[in-house]
């Protein structure tokens, strides 16, 4: 094995001399080189702190907004007296309400989707579900969603079913909602493309009838 020379090693690390002074590769630094030491130790300590403090908050975002609540409510709707034969047209106004007491740096936003109203499995009516954010608030956001059917055959069974409840008032539909992400602000680590799956059953009551 080599020798390995003591002195030429010490020598081209940084150390300190007896007076206090800090060395590079055996010699003393210039004044310049000393400002740009402390700029470089001051811009660590100040920026390492931050860029952890923004990660943290990112990544605490990212997984409190799992704890968005969402509920929805029937308006009115329209178009179902299934009496007139087996093919209805229905139109459903509803009003979704989301909220999420979590926020705390910013918006959570949704790129919009889509929604469906099924009775027993059949759909009656579908549409769009606009885009829209969460705002750092204690009252929720609430939006419009209007679904519109045309031409949905039934067979007599359901139709004779159908018309029957809603006579008794004890219609039921279920309303199937689909979001998406809006990501701006995240990074690619966090973004996720599994869209948002909600679902509700709401009461066809005669008050609402149009």
């Amino acid at each position: 094995m080599a020798d390995i020379d003591e002195e030429a090693f010490f020598q081209e690390t940084i150390i300190n001399d007896t007076a206090g002074s800090p060395l590079v590769a055996g010699r003393p630094l210039n004044p310049s080189e000393k400002g740009l030491l402390l700029i470089k130790s001051v811009l660590i300590c100040v920026g390492m702190p931050f860029i952890f403090m923004v990660i943290t908050a990112s990544t605490y975002a990212f997984d409190s907004r799992e704890a968005t609540k969402f509920s929805m409510d029937l308006i009115g709707f329209q178009g179902l007296n299934a009496t007139l034969g087996n093919t209805v047209s229905p139109t459903f106004s509803l009003k979704v309400r989301v909220e999420n007491p979590n926020i705390i740096v910013q918006p959570w936003c949704y790129h919009g989707g889509n929604a469906v109203v099924s009775y027993s499995d059949v759909a009656l009516a579908w549409g769009h579900v606009p885009r829209f954010c969460i705002e750092k608030k204690r009252t929720p956001t609430e939006l419009r969603v209007l679904l519109l059917g045309r031409g949905v055959g039934l067979s007599e069974d359901l139709r004779r079913r159908l018309s029957s409840e809603l006579q008794m008032g004890s219609a039921q539909v279920k309303v199937e909602m689909k979001l998406f992400y809006d990501d701006k602000g995240f990074s690619s680590a966090e973004r996720s493309n599994e869209p948002v799956l909600q679902s509700f059953q709401l009461v066809l009551r005669h008050e609402l009838h149009g």
